[in-house]
């Protein structure tokens, strides 16, 4: 605090100047104040004996202990008083900042309440200042005397570190907290400074801190997103290597939901079509706004890995190749694609020369799982097969009865099932190039969709309902009727068997969350998956993975949900 003058600052009144005037003309003649009035008026305005005074208060050294006063008496009276009157009549030797004095922090109230806030947060503000500098203005002292339970509500219980984690105090909240949310929205690259990236590609040590481990984990992903395609599809790693499967339980999925997959880079139209890779982590999605995005899905940051922007046709169907390193797409067009992967190449597939009657539009194809063929629908009743390595054509096979519906390959591509609109079912052989067996479907009347797996076809209808038909056993060439499913009431618009035929996805673009997952080979449907709070919205594809640890749903939306299969993982 400023020391206190021994009389009041020189007076700011208007027109008053140095002492009073003992005497002041009235209008009823000149009045002499006395010694009380001059008195009061002193004490109210100051006058130029009591500021002097003071001036030389605050330039004389103030001593506050005895030591300082037997110095001070130890000098000659004569040389004080011979001072003292030197600087009582000119303050040639005072300087400016000697007029003022400033509080600092050896004043010993302020630095009592420093000292007691720094005890109570001494952990936090000490950990701060030796690690990262001055603490940051939202360093609260009382979070240390917080209790939290992680186990109390539904959105903190993801924070746990354990299952048995529950009571943390605040700081260690807000740690988990930042922890979290750097997880979900990592620093792009160009926010981290160039040191600190090279020091995490050269760092491989395994003994860290655990905020070490979150950033080095984070460092992972934003390395993982900025990777070539090209140095993924070279790596030796395949994310499918399990080949056996856990008997699924009939009743209940075991299932949890994962980070969109196309979050970081989304979708201008409705998902047209999803396909996963044949071994690598990569989801290709395309759709009416003419793109094609592959995307690396880890399940936690899932980043764009690569895209392609096709500007002369929307894109109605798009697969990987069994080879993992083209992909095919196709619009309402009479050409489609082949984009190379690893040379960024885009090939044109143009028109079927002689057979551009029987093939108009190239929107609606399927790759062999051989890898050898290609099948389109085509107008008139025609499938046309196609060579995957020239795009020449190769034969072709007509139905009756109407339209194709549509087509599935067999496992080793020597079989192609073909269904009508009226709900008869062909199966055409592409080694001897004509049709081996037909049959109908039972009640079926506006076949819209077609599976199949090793011994079990799929047939959907307008109506909603969902055939499914064990082709291990016939009577003749007529395969026994297993069950049918009716939990969908609009026109089924996709079906698809998981890799190993326990799974069948049915799906309903015509009604909000109309899909379903059944069992086989009971037959049941799961009840607990999806559920009301689920945001499949419209679903316009879906897709499995290889080994069936990933699902995903394409919506109209432009969103593309993503689960985890925990009986396969």
């Amino acid at each position: 605090m400023p020391k206190k003058l021994s009389n009041s600052a020189p007076s700011r009144v208007s027109g008053f100047s140095g002492s009073p005037p003992k005497k002041q003309k009235h209008a009823l003649g000149e009045h002499e104040k006395d010694d009380v009035e001059l008195a009061l008026e002193r004490a109210v305005f100051g006058d130029h004996e009591g500021f002097e005074n003071g001036l030389k208060d605050a330039a004389v050294p103030q001593f506050g202990t005895e030591e300082d006063a037997d110095v001070e008496s130890s000098e000659s009276d004569d040389d004080i008083d011979a001072q003292d009157e030197e600087e009582a009549t000119t303050f040639a030797n005072v300087n400016d900042d000697d007029l003022f004095v400033v509080d600092g922090l050896s004043n010993p109230s302020i630095s009592a309440i420093i000292s007691a806030d720094s005890a109570i947060s001494t952990t936090v503000v000490g950990q701060y200042k030796k690690e990262r500098g001055p603490p940051p203005a939202w360093i609260d002292s009382d979070d240390e005397r917080l209790s939290i339970s992680l186990a109390s509500s539904d959105r903190l219980r993801k924070l746990r570190a354990t299952e048995d984690d529950d009571l943390v105090d605040g700081n260690e909240y807000s740690a988990r907290l930042r922890s979290q949310f750097q997880r979900l929205y990592p620093a792009p690259d160009w926010a981290i400074p160039s040191s600190r990236r090279q020091n995490n590609d050269s760092d491989n040590s395994d003994t860290v801190s655990s905020g070490d481990d979150i950033e080095a984990e984070d460092d992972k992903e934003r390395k993982l997103s900025a990777n070539p395609l090209k140095k993924i599809l070279q790596s030796s790693e395949r994310y499918t290597e399990k080949t056996a499967s856990t008997l699924l339980p009939a009743s209940i999925l075991d299932i949890s939901r994962l980070r969109d997959a196309n979050q970081q880079a989304p979708s201008q139209a409705a998902i047209q079509t999803l396909s996963f890779h044949p071994s690598l982590p990569l989801l290709l999605s395309a759709g009416f706004d003419r793109s094609l995005r592959i995307y690396n899905v880890d399940g936690k940051v899932n980043p764009l890995a690569t895209s392609l922007h096709i500007r002369s046709s929307p894109i109605q169907t798009a697969e990987f190749h069994v080879d993992g390193h083209r992909v095919f797409a196709g619009g309402r067009r009479r050409y489609f694609y082949v984009w190379d992967l690893e040379s960024g190449n885009v090939d044109k597939i143009n028109r079927m020369y002689g057979h551009e009657q029987s093939q108009r539009s190239m929107e609606r194809f399927k790759l062999s799982p051989c890898g050898r063929f290609i099948g389109l629908i085509g107008s008139g009743g025609w499938v046309n097969l196609l060579d995957a390595n020239n795009g020449q054509w190769i034969s072709g096979a007509k139905i009756e009865g109407g339209g194709v519906a549509d087509f599935v390959w067999s496992k080793d591509g020597g079989l192609i099932t073909i269904a009508n609109s009226a709900g008869e079912i062909w199966e055409w052989s592409t080694s001897e190039r004509r049709f081996v067996s037909r049959w109908a479907d039972f009640g079926g009347v506006g076949i819209t969709a077609l599976a199949a797996t090793d011994n079990w076809v799929a047939l959907g209808s307008q109506s909603g309902i969902v055939n499914v038909y064990d082709t291990a056993k016939k009577d003749g060439d007529q395969p026994k009727l297993s069950f049918s499913l009716d939990q969908l009431v609009t026109s089924v618009s996709g079906l698809q068997f998981s890799h190993d035929g326990q799974m069948l996805g049915m799906a309903s673009r015509a009604k909000k969350d109309a899909f379903r997952f059944a069992h086989l080979p009971s037959g049941t449907v799961f009840k607990n998956w999806p559920t009301s709070g689920t945001p499949l919205g419209k679903v316009t594809a879906t897709a499995f993975s290889a080994g069936s640890e990933m699902f995903a749903s394409g919506s109209e939306a432009g969103k593309i949900r993503l689960f985890k299969l925990n009986h396969y993982a």
